[in-house]
């Protein structure tokens, strides 16, 4: 079954229950910007999280991402900035730009072993973040994506890292300790600009 554009337009949604093989047409999703809703269960079924599923769906707290999905688009879940809790499955492998960009109250982040790239500007702006684990497959964290995390105070680099690339932990100024491991062997321009407590 398949959802088009503008499928629940003025629906003030709470809850909403995905079922087996959805999927949406048109680039844009038919649950962005729907402000109203809080909860959120994905089931097992679901293996892609598409672009801008969930786009601006700012009242949003509490989201668990199942073990049977595998890649979350960009833009995903952009500016759900109500969102608080946050954990990936352990089969996702890859995380899109911006796909949490915006997301300023989560506070706790835990990336799994899975996943192997973090891309650009997807963590951007997630300013109340205070925890922040990066699992030992990722081998890629690419342009500005955990920049202006503000919230961050300790961060440790696992060492699958080889290379730090530009703006990546940008205006994260709450950081007083970074540990970076010998595996990295570049660190870009702008890498830690605005990092004022180190």
């Amino acid at each position: 079954s398949s959802y088009a554009v503008e499928t629940f337009s003025n629906c003030p949604i709470t809850t909403l229950y995905l079922g087996r093989n959805i999927s949406y047409d048109y680039s844009y999703s038919p649950f962005k910007d729907k402000t109203t809703l809080t909860s959120l269960t994905i089931p097992n079924l679901v293996t892609s999280i598409g672009s801008s599923a969930f786009q601006n769906c700012s009242g949003l707290t509490e989201l668990i991402i199942p073990n049977s999905v595998t890649s979350i688009e960009d833009y995903a879940f952009y500016g759900c900035s109500g969102l608080t809790e946050l954990i990936i499955g352990n089969s996702v492998t890859s995380i899109e730009e911006y796909a949490f960009y915006g997301c300023s109250g989560l506070t706790e982040l835990i990336i799994g072993n899975s996943v192997t790239s973090i891309e650009d500007y997807a963590f951007y702006g997630c300013s109340g973040l205070t925890e922040l684990i990066i699992g030992n497959s990722v081998t890629a964290i690419e342009d500005y994506a955990f920049s202006g995390c503000s919230g961050l105070t300790a961060l440790i680099i696992p060492n699958s890292i080889t290379s730090i690339k530009s703006g990546t932990f940008r205006n994260c100024s709450g950081l007083i300790e970074i540990t970076i491991p010998n595996s990295v062997t570049t660190i870009e321009s702008y890498a830690f600009l605005g990092c004022s407590g180190v």
